[in-house]
């Protein structure tokens, strides 16, 4: 077992090493983070502001709620896909201009516009199920849901991107790209989580360290909690980024073959445990 996430951790590394080499990656993160921090202020924080003043305004708030998740949804997948493309250029040795990622992305437009409202009204729903539900089996509810729904959609973008599946098909696809080919490649996102967590911990250390002096000196304090954060931040970034690309890699490796620089054949085929064909 250790040693199989060894391995797995390999691939990680492989992975940070690959994708550092190309800084321009980390600007698509950097979108989708404002993206996000604009999209809550332009639509969650509004309308949770008008439920707690109305008391008539729960059905306009899931609308709100689905409207929200639906951008979200959209944008962060529109940014991913851009990404890929990006990082498949990279690996390729034809690098693709920032913009025109964006461009070869817009005939997806459609499909990620009907996965993002398929996916918001699923995560809406099971919220509203858990809400219904009191104390710890809401909580479990949730939580085994959500964890079920994360592995399923693994590896939907991609999917979308190279087979231009509706989001059931694409859900379908994805999971089962994940029961035929599951092994250590998830010691590789294990380490990859572990890398971005790592510098979320500095983050949420500063910030602590950063309230501990807010009555010694509110300057300084408020200094190190902006660090703190910002850090966080990063981490959280490097984090996606880390995590998408090495899915991508996986991908591509088992759907086409293609090894990138600083892997070897060997250690992508490590990684994958295939299901056993029926012998006649």
């Amino acid at each position: 077992m250790f040693s199989n996430i060894k391995k797995g951790w390999e691939l990680g590394k492989a992975t940070r090493k690959l994708v550092f080499k190309d800084k321009k990656l980390m600007v698509f993160p950097l979108v989708a983070a404002i993206a996000v921090i604009i999209e809550i202020i332009a639509i969650l924080l509004p309308s949770a502001l008008f439920l707690a003043v109305s008391s008539n305004s729960f059905y306009y708030f899931i609308l709100a709620l689905i409207l929200f998740y639906f951008v979200v949804t959209f944008t962060s997948t529109y940014i991913i896909m851009a990404m890929f493309i990006g990082f498949r250029g990279f690996s390729s040795g034809k690098k693709i201009d920032f913009k025109d990622t964006f461009k070869q992305v817009r005939p997806y437009t459609k499909l990620i516009a009907e996965w993002s409202l398929f996916y918001s009204i699923i995560i809406v729903g099971i919220r509203l199920l858990e809400s219904r539900m009191r104390g710890i089996a809401g909580f479990i509810f949730g939580a085994a849901v959500a964890f079920a729904i994360g592995i399923a959609t693994l590896f939907v973008v991609p999917v979308i991107l190279d087979k231009k599946l509706s989001p059931i098909k694409a859900i379908k696809e994805s999971s089962s790209f994940i029961i035929k080919n599951f092994g250590k490649a998830f010691g590789g996102l294990a380490y990859v989580d572990l890398y971005g967590l790592a510098i979320i911990f500095l983050g949420i250390l500063a910030v602590i360290a950063g309230f501990s002096l807010v009555s010694f000196n509110l300057i300084i304090g408020a200094a190190i909690i902006l660090i703190g954060i910002g850090i966080a931040a990063i981490g959280a970034m490097i984090t996606s980024m880390l995590s998408n690309i090495f899915r991508l890699i996986m991908y591509d490796f088992i759907s086409y073959g293609k090894v990138p620089e600083g892997f070897t054949s060997d250690m992508l085929k490590n990684a994958v445990k295939q299901k056993r064909k029926m012998q006649m």
